[in-house]
């Protein structure tokens, strides 16, 4: 049942969301890209502030990573975090409440990547900043064997196209992924999602709302220089071959816009016998854990903690 907060913030969503009538999704400008990233860190201050839970930057081969670390970790545990935002927004600035809570309520320690962005940065600046990180923290830890990689949204499809990079390079596993929302199918047409969906799922219900109205080809256009690449696993993880994958939670709402192809991607998982681990929230909608003092979202994050706890 959804807590009385959660639909009074998904009304609240709705709303925002229908002010950003000056954004065209087919013909976003640079000006109005950089006005959405400074509107979306402003609102970001609303978040409670987490305590007990300090950060700091470090810059390692011309990417940047912020450490946070809760007062009480468990283990040795270490999550590396990428972060959503369709891979055009996003930042540390925008998450550092997202990611304090998080480390706090799974007690383990968590690298934030700071990846290149598109549209300035196009496919695959994204994997290849994804790929130097898990590097570097591998290098500095000396094993896979407490590596987490982890991720929202877009993030969350970065988290598994990293797993498919490392499995190619033959690189260490890691010990496990978890994923909030993952857009596991970026080059999907923006004509095959549905329009009940749209309705109900307050983020980027309007978003591809619009961009469907606007005649928008397909969404990774913001990252993705050539489209008909569409079936490459490493822009669309749902095309990938998760076999020999490590323990992997993923979390979404049933009424958000990628629950279709996040539905689908776990078909495919489970056709191949690949364990999963699966939480499918009702009454919800896309990521809604960004929303730091929503009893959701300390469920949600209490999950994971779970997850780790297990994972031996």
């Amino acid at each position: 049942m959804i807590s009385k907060k959660a639909k009074k913030r998904k009304s609240l969503i709705f709303r925002l969301m229908g002010l950003l009538i000056f954004i065209n999704p087919a013909k976003i400008t640079f000006f109005q890209l950089k006005f959405l990233r400074y509107a979306i860190f402003i609102a970001s201050f609303r978040r409670p502030k987490v305590k007990d839970v300090s950060w700091f930057r470090i810059s390692s081969n011309n990417i940047s990573l912020f450490i946070i670390r809760p007062k009480n970790i468990s283990d040795k545990k270490t999550i590396i975090f990428f972060h959503g935002g369709g891979f055009f927004v996003g930042s540390f600035g925008i998450y550092r409440q997202y990611v304090a809570l998080l480390a706090k309520l799974t007690q383990r320690e968590i690298y934030f990547v700071e990846y290149r962005l598109g549209p300035e940065n196009k496919f695959p600046c994204q994997l290849e900043d994804a790929t130097e990180a898990y590097k570097y923290v591998l290098k500095k830890k000396g094993s896979s064997k407490n590596i987490i990689l982890a991720g929202d949204s877009a993030g969350g499809n970065l988290a598994l196209t990293l797993f498919l990079k490392i499995k190619k390079e033959n690189l260490p596993k890691p010990a496990g992924i978890f994923v909030v929302s993952p857009w596991v199918d970026p080059n999907l047409e923006v004509t095959e999602y549905s329009d009940k969906l749209c309705k109900k799922d307050a983020l980027i219900g309007p978003f591809i709302k619009k961009a469907k109205k606007r005649k928008l080809e397909r969404l990774s256009k913001y990252f993705v220089n050539n489209t008909d690449i569409k079936k490459d696993p490493f822009i669309s993880p749902i095309y990938g071959n998760f076999k020999e994958v490590p323990p992997l939670m993923v979390q979404y709402s049933e009424e958000e816009v990628f629950s279709p192809q996040i539905k689908l991607f776990i078909n495919k998982l489970n056709k191949h016998d690949v364990s999963v681990f699966v939480k499918c929230w009702k009454n919800m909608w896309h990521d809604f854990q960004l929303e730091t003092d929503l009893p959701e979202t300390k469920e949600s994050f209490l999950e994971f903690k779970y997850f780790l706890d297990n994972i031996s």
